[in-house]
């Protein structure tokens, strides 16, 4: 049974700086906040009180108190991943085992305020965690294939939202500031090792409320363009850049039931880093139900998005990394939630969001008439979202 010993490692180093996040949509978490979570990632004509700044700004035209919000995600990945080779010949001829991914648990905090101004004028302030996820194979063995990769990337978005009124007519802007740290590491070499940066982008955002129950938005964020610097002589630093993004949304709301449906379409092949890998630009569909009683909102929602990995297009060392280092092929997530009011001041949020397992292979050694080698991917995710609110 032969081992894997590929003669790219200078290369692969200096590509692995793309490769920790395995989370939702893309690299992203499905939504910001423990209301929009629960009703499977709308935001963009729904408004969730503070939570909503960095959704849609505009929605902060609905605080009618001054809110402050805080909750923790619970994230939990499952990655599986095997190297295989498929040939006629049996000296070729190589079924590996799936190994499990040692990264399983994240918390990903967020905390957010807003407030109203007068003259029609709010804002907010919030630092959200959207993404803090990787993979750890350093306890594969040395002949799976897998490089032992260990990789680690949190994003974080700090942003001051304002919003004005105008009649039904509400518009947003949120400066925000991004922070990101990126740790790399395969069999005891580290190119990239907890380095850090920041740049800073805007989110601008739409509401329209027609009057009848009905609600319209709209919102597009920048790119932000971040650079990761390399430990190692060798290499570049890496730019990994997130991409603009770009959405539309519909609420309807009758008594005590609400419906609401996005659009958003995020731009991955157009990212530095991403269109490197050959990801492919994701069109993300989410719809959300809500039912409110005195006391208790019920929540559900579902959201989908195609990976914006395409392995049959792609070259065999982009199926390489995309699937050892940045699984990121979730698709559909189904979401419930709920909302208990404590009182005057006080409620509480939950949220579950569950992602069944995708499965997903590709090409990485073309042997040509002898046969291929093969990597496969086995993801699964499960977060729960807790958040307490305070109203003055």
């Amino acid at each position: 049974m032969p081992t894997y010993n590929f003669p790219f490692k200078p290369f692969l180093f200096s590509l692995a700086a793309t490769l920790a996040l395995h989370a939702s949509n893309g690299d992203l978490m499905i939504a910001t906040g423990a209301k929009s979570m629960g009703m499977g990632g709308v935001g963009i004509a729904i408004p969730f009180g503070a939570e909503s700044g960095l959704n849609n700004p505009a929605l902060l035209t609905s605080v009618k108190q001054s809110e402050l919000s805080g909750s923790a995600t619970l994230f939990f990945p499952s990655i599986e991943t095997k190297v295989d080779s498929i040939s006629s010949l049996p000296i070729f001829d190589r079924k590996g085992e799936y190994q499990e991914s040692d990264a399983s648990f994240y918390l990903i905090p967020s905390v957010a305020y807003a407030t109203s101004l007068g003259s029609n004028w709010y804002a907010g302030v919030g630092v959200w965690g959207i993404a803090g996820m990787g993979v750890d194979f350093s306890d594969a063995p040395a002949g799976s294939g897998l490089f032992g990769m260990q990789t680690d990337l949190m994003i974080m978005h700090i942003a001051t939202p304002v919003a004005y009124q105008s009649g039904r007519l509400s518009v947003g802007i949120a400066p925000i500031l991004q922070v990101g740290m990126l740790d790399i590491q395969l069999r005891g070499i580290h190119p990239y090792d907890k380095e850090w940066d920041a740049n800073v982008g805007v989110k601008l955002g739409m509401v329209y409320d027609f009057g009848n129950g009905w609600r319209a938005g709209a919102v597009y964020k920048t790119p932000i363009s971040m650079e990761y610097s390399a430990d190692n002589p060798l290499l570049d630093d890496m730019k990994l850049e997130q991409p603009q993004e770009y959405g539309i949304g519909f609420s309807w709301q009758s008594g005590a039931h609400t419906v609401a449906m996005d659009y958003k379409r995020i731009d991955w092949d157009k990212a530095d880093g991403y269109k490197a890998f050959g990801w492919d630009a994701q069109d993300l569909f989410a719809l959300g139900y809500e039912y409110r009683m005195d006391t208790w909102a019920l929540r559900a929602g579902y959201n989908h998005a195609k990976s914006p990995i395409d392995t049959t297009g792609a070259q065999p060392l982009q199926n390489y990394l995309n699937l050892l280092g940045f699984p990121a092929t979730s698709e559909d997530h189904y979401t419930v939630g709920a909302t208990y009011e404590m009182g005057d001041h006080y409620s509480i949020d939950f949220a579950a969001v569950y992602s069944p397992e995708e499965t997903k292979s590709g090409v990485i050694v073309d042997m040509k008439q002898l046969g291929n080698i093969l990597i496969s991917n086995k993801h699964e995710e499960l977060s729960m979202t807790l958040q307490l609110n305070y109203r003055f």
